[in-house]
């Protein structure tokens, strides 16, 4: 059944998200098929989210007689209410839309919203009647009150405190509140469960898949033509609720709009959205890596963090995020996984040197904008990596002064690189040695180097010399026919993987041109498809077709197969040095297309973290990843100016 729903609706989900770490979201056909959907997550300090409202039963009754469900809910052997057959249309841009029509007459009488403001965890959800006659609403708000990795159970009812007016509800629990807030219409206490709701997504995926709801309250309400019902949910008291709703309707005010009556948005708006999905992102000093299970991350942070810099406020916002992993350093490093002090912790290598690249490309990009102690400040990041590269006998790596590059060596028992999987304790792809796109981002980060720090700097620590070493030595990567992955125990590991577009696409890559086309012919032949690059070759006996099954399953094919979105991004820059601007711009359109289409749908609420390595069609892993948004941001924004710059 659900693979029908995605079929007949779309696989692909809604999100709204707040500042706060806070998130909506949910299905097309309205039903949670993940313990993590839900109508309002409320997000706090250091990545912890609070689950609170899961859904809301509604009821519509017409005055002669005529009743429906407009909801949809998946329990262990049925479904029930089937609401979603009363669904005429729906968009989840600029945000969710749902349209609704009698089974009967067919026409729509009813059209419901989702907003989320900006700056709270708060939700306005209205329902507006754009039928000529009136009907009476019934709603049951279903809580669940848990950490939003968690179930919750009618256990853990036995103790709350319920406060209940006409219009207003307060419910707390333990460390959990709600404020219900509504215009119009009238709560009663009336306190029931449901039980053994059931997500049948959290069950292919390996865990458990059932929970109790618990709704203590039933509103009616009248709604006659043309008018509209606004209920707010909060995590904190509202002063003035007609002003909280403005607030929120303003957020959304300024982006593109479609009506019912048609089918998808203008080709204008496919940066506005981009831009939107983007800043979904965004909280305060830092970045989201993806919704619904990710907090921050060092390397998916720096990584996409280009895409801000196009931004109006992206110079301000991105100091805010270069202050914030500043803070952060231990021994030159920044953290890779950010969140509690015992969930923190600084196993990459590749997120620290993105997080130096990106200070030169923002000091490059905002040159003049700047002032000298912010760069210097800044600057002082690289010097202190630098320092504990040549002095630190205590990290997880260290310089091969021989060559000039890093290695990585198998004692460490750690994964350093983006391809980070552990399974058992043990890497599941070992990248020991020399990872190649470790080898050209610190390559590239000497590079910038002697441009931006003085003379006594590069002979201190002969940085000149470490970068003649490192041209010499690059070329080991490059085989007749093959570019290998890394260098391990002096010998090249000839493996297909993406990870040599990565470092070729970076600004320095002093490989003949020869090597480069080599790499554009080999990336397109054995890795790109529509959605992203294979994370390895359908040719390599490891290659798993399927990003499917329990946390063990999807792990092997994590990287081993899988397609990245966010590795569209390299490609891109990888092709720009090997075609002429006219195909580099038409070669853009290509591998624009399929998220334009979707996008420009209404149907997406954002750009998933990857695909199944064959048939790449159908979104997986996380719904909504900050560098995927970023690397498709910044292929919309290169097009753009390349066609303002006159190209055909």
């Amino acid at each position: 059944m659900l693979s029908y729903l995605y079929n007949y609706f779309t696989p692909y989900e809604w999100i709204l998200t707040n500042k706060k770490g806070g998130y909506a979201l949910g299905t097309a056909f309205l039903s949670n098929v993940r313990k993590y959907h839900g109508l309002l997550i409320a997000g706090s300090s250091n990545g912890k989210r609070h689950h609170l409202l899961s859904a809301i039963e509604e009821r519509v009754l017409f005055t002669s007689g005529l009743s429906y469900y407009l909801d949809t809910n998946f329990y262990p052997e049925v479904i029930f209410p089937e609401g979603y057959k009363l669904i005429r249309e729906f968009f989840f841009k600029p945000y969710p839309q749902f349209f609704y029509a009698c089974s009967k007459s067919k026409e729509i009488f009813l059209v419901k919203t989702r907003q989320m403001a900006e700056d709270k965890n708060a939700i306005l959800i209205t329902y507006k009647n754009i039928s000529s006659y009136p009907y009476k609403l019934y709603l049951r708000p279903k809580l669940t009150f848990r950490n939003h990795h968690d179930l919750t159970f009618t256990s853990t009812w036995r103790d709350y405190l319920l406060e209940l007016t006409p219009k207003e509800v307060f419910i707390e629990k333990e460390e959990y509140a709600l404020f219900i807030y509504a215009n119009k219409g009238e709560f009663r206490k009336d306190p029931i469960f449901y039980y053994q709701v059931y997500y049948p997504l959290e069950e292919l995926r390996g865990y458990s898949a059932k929970e109790d709801l618990f709704s203590p309250c039933l509103f009616e309400v009248e709604l006659s033509a043309g008018e509209t019902l606004y209920l707010l949910f909060s995590d904190r008291i509202i002063p003035e609720l007609d002003q909280e709703i403005e607030h929120i309707k303003r957020r959304y005010q300024s982006l593109p709009k479609v009506s019912s009556g048609e089918k998808t948005f203008k080709d204008k708006d496919f940066l506005s959205f981009l831009e939107v999905m983007l800043k979904d992102f965004i909280i305060k000093g830092d970045i989201i890596a993806g919704y619904p299970w990710f907090y921050c991350w060092g390397r998916d942070t720096f990584v996409g963090l280009p895409a801000l810099f196009y931004l109006k406020e992206g110079r301000d916002l991105c100091l805010e995020i270069f202050e914030t992993y500043l803070k952060r350093r231990e021994k030159g490093l920044i953290p890779n996984v950010v969140g509690t002090k015992e969930e923190t912790n600084y196993n990459s290598l590749d997120g620290t040197l993105w997080f130096l690249l990106r200070i030169f490309e923002f000091l490059r990009f905002f040159k003049g904008k700047i002032n000298k102690e912010t760069k210097k400040k800044l600057l002082s990041a690289v010097e202190e990596f630098v320092y504990f590269l040549h002095n630190d006998t205590g990290l997880s790596f260290y310089l091969d002064l021989k060559d000039g590059l890093i290695e990585i060596p198998e004692s460490v028992n750690k994964a350093l690189t983006w391809m980070d999987v552990m399974i058992d304790g043990r890497p599941l792809t070992p990248r020991y040695g020399k990872p190649i796109e470790i080898a050209f981002l610190w390559h590239n980060i000497l590079k910038f180097v002697l441009e931006f720090f003085s003379k006594s700097f590069h002979k201190k620590y002969q940085i000149e010399e470490l970068i003649t070493k490192q041209e010499k030595n690059l070329s080991n990567f490059f085989g007749e026919n093959l570019i290998a992955d890394r260098i391990y125990r002096g010998e090249p590991i000839w493996e297909i993987r993406p990870n040599f577009v990565i470092a070729l696409s970076l600004p320095f890559t002093p490989v003949s041109e020869e090597h480069l086309k080599k790499a554009y012919f080999l990336a397109k032949e054995e890795l790109l498809t529509p959605y992203g690059l294979r994370s390895l070759s359908p040719r390599h006996p490891e290659f798993k077709r399927k990003y499917f099954g329990n946390q063990y399953q999807r792990d092997l094919a994590y990287h081993n197969g899988s397609v990245w979105v966010w590795l569209l991004y390299p490609y891109g820059k990888l092709l720009e040095k090997v075609v002429s601007k006219e195909e580099y711009l038409s070669a853009l359109k290509g591998l624009l297309q399929p998220f334009k289409e979707l996008i420009l749908s209404g149907k997406v609420g954002s750009i998933p973290e990857l695909y199944d390595g064959e048939n790449p069609y159908f979104p997986k892993g996380a719904p909504a990843q900050f560098w995927s948004v970023a690397a498709i941001y910044l292929l919309a924004k290169e097009r753009e100016e390349l066609l303002r710059g006159g190209l055909p």
